[in-house]
């Protein structure tokens, strides 16, 4: 009986301790939503004798420099997510076929362990040296550098875990390696892919340092237009209307998450959820070829 106890109080403390650390994690959004509803022109929480406002709503929607702001952080958050993918892709695949190349991938994570404000120096004397400072290109080079390495190791955990047999049954069936590469590696690695793009998105929307240095004229990022007002202490609810409203994408980055997790704990399981489209497309170029298949568990809970 007092084992039976001690464990209870143990799960007890346990699920405790895990709301704990939700709260703290979800805390700073709450308040910034009840901020973002005050109808005060200073940070407070509405109360019930002040009410709640939508107004600081319309005034960032409706705000050119922030909405200027917002669309190049987005446009510079696409491009940097597909530039990393582009970039990381091909390099996962080389590595995997020659493996003298393997040390490129730690000359490529080096960018992630040095300090933005370095890079941001970096970046600012080459770009002015070839006249590109204050443009776009110049921006996503420099998120690049922070996003391809997210995206690279994404992919080369992803494409280790993969069966070499799939893309030999293709060249087996008269495919070229590009072809084989194309419609049987890539299907494979989409989930990696969708994750690692993802990550260079969220890295390039919250870059601040490396985009002070850059960005100028007509290219300025939300991070920049937000800052100088942060640092003249000219703090508005409409800051936190604007925080609550570029957190709606949320939902969809924890969506993407979770749906990257099952795919990690179903291979981690034996499964291959996306094995099943290379299968059927290797059996739909010959039915006579008989594509081997490895043993795994729990085969009835994966998705072909």
């Amino acid at each position: 009986m007092i084992a039976g106890l001690r464990q209870r109080a143990a799960a007890v403390a346990f699920h405790g301790f895990a709301l704990a650390v939700v709260a703290f994690v979800l805390a700073p959004f709450v308040i910034s939503l009840l901020v973002s509803f005050n109808p005060g022109r200073s940070i407070g929480v509405p109360t019930p004798t002040t009410g709640v406002t939508l107004e600081w709503y319309r005034v960032v929607l409706t705000d050119t420099l922030y909405r200027q702001g917002l669309t190049t952080s987005l446009l510079v958050g696409v491009l940097v997510a597909v530039a990393s993918v582009v970039l990381a892709l091909p390099l996962v695949v080389a590595m995997a076929r020659t493996p003298r190349l393997r040390t490129l991938s730690g000359l490529v994570v080096i960018p992630a362990t040095v300090p933005t404000v370095v890079l941001g120096m970096q970046s600012l004397v080459a770009f002015e040296a070839v006249g590109l400072r204050g443009s776009l290109l110049s921006v996503v080079a420099a998120h690049t550098m922070w996003g391809l390495p997210l995206a690279l190791l994404v992919l080369k955990a992803a494409h280790d875990r993969l069966d070499p047999r799939l893309g030999e049954a293709a060249r087996s069936l008269g495919a070229s390696a590009w072809r084989a590469g194309w419609e049987v590696t890539v299907p494979l690695l989409g989930p990696a892919i969708a994750v690692g793009g993802l990550l260079a998105f969220v890295a390039s929307l919250n870059e601040l340092v490396m985009s002070l240095f850059l960005a100028g004229g007509r290219v300025r990022t939300l991070p920049t237009v937000v800052w100088p007002q942060v640092r003249a202490r000219r703090l508005r609810a409409g800051l936190a209307a604007l925080a609550t409203a570029a957190r709606v994408t949320l939902p969809r980055s924890l969506t993407a998450d979770a749906r990257m997790s099952t795919c990690v704990a179903a291979s981690r399981a034996g499964c291959r959820p996306w094995s099943g489209w290379a299968l059927r497309w290797l059996r739909s170029r010959s039915s006579g070829l008989a594509v081997p298949a490895r043993r795994t568990p729990n085969r009835s809970s994966c998705r072909s």
